[in-house]
């Protein structure tokens, strides 16, 4: 299973962010994590769709819009109109969930669910047929700088044990404090998308391609323990 670099753009500096998509694009990461707030759902405003459509430009690779905000579905439209790739909806504030996604899907856009915390893995399974792609988040959706909850590890590996079941192929990724204290454990938990913030890859270096290098080979050694435990 390839293990996925999703650095989360609100963790960037916003003053060069064009620029930082060029840097992260040379060093090879796999797609970009944008976070749409609205002030409402959570206590947080950040990345407007004008500011996705801006860096739309820099980068050919797959935008993955997180709609964090209290009506995800009304935004569709303006999302796929900016650029994403995947759209990714709020679980507890999308209450017609087929529907939201069967639109995304009609778009040509891939799917995704975010759940949050508090929220058990059986409140997808219904919806999960239809997703390419899962977000756990591991901390309290809304805010940098959180503690890792650690009981989260037990449900990415339930969601991944319902997707090996069901025969589906849906990427897992985790979002919240993920960095080289916390990588190996979601690695082996499932997870095979890692959203980075500020401790995960933006603080590691200066040079955002140095950062990268240091995930790579982080990933890398998990990946390597792994199979010599099998």
């Amino acid at each position: 299973m390839d293990i996925k670099i999703n650095p989360s753009m609100v963790c960037a500096d916003l003053s060069k962010l064009g620029d930082q998509v060029k840097q992260l694009e040379r060093a090879k990461v796999d797609m970009f994590h944008w976070d749409v707030m609205d002030g409402v759902f959570v206590h947080n405003f950040c990345l407007t769709p004008d500011v996705i459509a801006a860096c739309r430009p820099y980068s050919k690779l797959p935008f993955d819009v997180h709609l964090c905000i209290t009506d995800p579905a009304s935004f569709i439209d303006s999302i796929v109109d900016v650029g994403a790739d995947i759209i990714s909806l709020q679980l507890e504030t999308t209450p017609h969930l087929h529907r939201a996604v069967e639109t995304i899907h009609k778009k040509g856009k891939k799917a995704g669910v975010v759940i949050n915390p508090s929220t058990p893995p059986s409140h997808i399974e219904s919806i999960l047929s239809e997703l390419q792609m899962v977000t756990v988040m591991t901390v309290d959706v809304g805010f940098i700088g959180q503690n890792f909850i650690y009981a989260m590890l037990d449900k990415i590996s339930t969601i991944r044990n319902m997707i090996i079941e069901k025969g589906f192929n849906i990427d897992i990724q985790v979002d919240g404090q993920i960095n080289s204290k916390t990588i190996h454990k979601v690695i082996d938990a499932g997870a095979n998308v890692l959203v980075l913030g500020k401790s995960g890859l933006f603080n590691l270096s200066s040079n955002l391609e140095e950062a990268v290098m240091q995930v790579r080979q982080h990933i890398q050694s998990v990946i390597k323990d792994q199979k010599s435990k099998k």
